[in-house]
């Protein structure tokens, strides 16, 4: 493992999820220094290899990476497997310079954000699929949310021009922009806009990965080891899709999620949630009449009714 500016060893879990599963595809774990772009392209492929072949078959794959993917490496990959793909782009100076050549009536409202419009641009960096197409959100800027820290991730979504400002003078601004590089048909505004809806709903695998990290431990690696890092992240890996599964499996038998819960997880109980009232309960295993019996403790736990849920499931064919 490497070491950081603070003399601290760290590593990088590097993770491929499909989305409306919930479910670890692939994943491999750098030193934490090195550039994850380079081993992009190989993840993306082993995660295609992962899916089921129905959903392979069906010809409505699409990737979603954000800007610390930016490389024509991915796109060229994700082109090649004959996906879809929309990559964030980072704010370089020939993106910021494109600006002065859109009209402003071909900005289009965004789909359930307020004050955020969407555009597309012809730009096709080099070495990346002919049909990318550049697609620009710019959003009416709230100076309250800006920090006073010049090296803010906020303050880098202004315009060059703009960052130097001070707090005060930010209302007048402008907007801050994100830039998506992408084969998707955005021909039409309306097609732009579901696009950009699309793409910027990837904030919910993000959600998994960090109640991976609070949850089960992703954030903290135990080792100098590489390979016990490993088994350590594909544990807390695990236990996120596990999560995801009990969800999926409990829903299913009545139509409604049982684990219901509040945080990060789009209203879905969390991992230290099911821990709590799902898994860390003392119980005992008895025999009565040749049949084995689970008494568990007196009170309310979610245990019975999930393993009820589970018996009602139809038996694999």
């Amino acid at each position: 493992m490497a070491y950081n500016h603070q003399g601290q060893r760290v590593g990088r879990p590097h993770v491929a999820t499909w989305a409306e599963a919930e479910t670890v595809l692939a994943a491999g774990l750098g030193d934490g220094t090195d550039d994850p772009r380079a081993t992009a392209p190989d993840l993306l492929r082993r995660a295609l290899a992962a899916l089921p072949a129905a959903a392979r078959a069906s010809g409505r794959v699409a990737m979603r990476a954000d800007a610390g993917h930016f490389a024509g490496a991915l796109a060229r990959a994700a082109h090649d497997e004959h996906i879809a793909f929309a990559i964030g782009a980072k704010r370089i100076a020939p993106l910021w310079r494109l600006l002065a050549g859109i009209a402003e009536e071909a900005w289009r409202d965004a789909i359930d954000m307020d004050g955020a419009q969407v555009a597309v641009a012809e730009y096709c960096p080099d070495w990346w699929p002919t049909s990318t197409r550049l697609l620009i959100r710019r959003v009416a800027l709230d100076p309250a949310q800006v920090s006073a820290d010049p090296r803010s991730r906020r303050r880098r979504t202004l315009h060059p021009d703009q960052r130097a400002l001070p707090l005060p003078e930010l209302a007048d601004a402008g907007p801050v922009y994100a830039y998506i590089l992408t084969n998707l048909d955005v021909s039409a505004p309306d097609k732009a806009a579901a696009v950009e809806h699309w793409y910027r709903h990837r904030t919910t695998v993000e959600n998994i990965f960090r109640d991976s990290k609070l949850g089960a431990a992703l954030r903290h690696l135990p080792s100098g080891y590489h390979q016990v890092n490993l088994a350590w992240m594909w544990g807390a890996l695990l236990a996120a899709s596990m999560a995801a599964w009990l969800h999926q499996l409990t829903a299913i038998t009545a139509g409604e999620d049982i684990l219901a819960g509040h945080g990060v997880r789009g209203g879905k109980a969390m991992i230290a949630t099911l821990r709590r009232r799902l898994i860390a309960i003392p119980g005992r295993l008895i025999r009565h009449a040749r049949h084995l019996v689970l008494r568990l403790p007196p009170g309310h736990s979610l245990l019975p009714e999930v393993l009820a849920r589970l018996r009602q499931l139809p038996a694999p064919a």
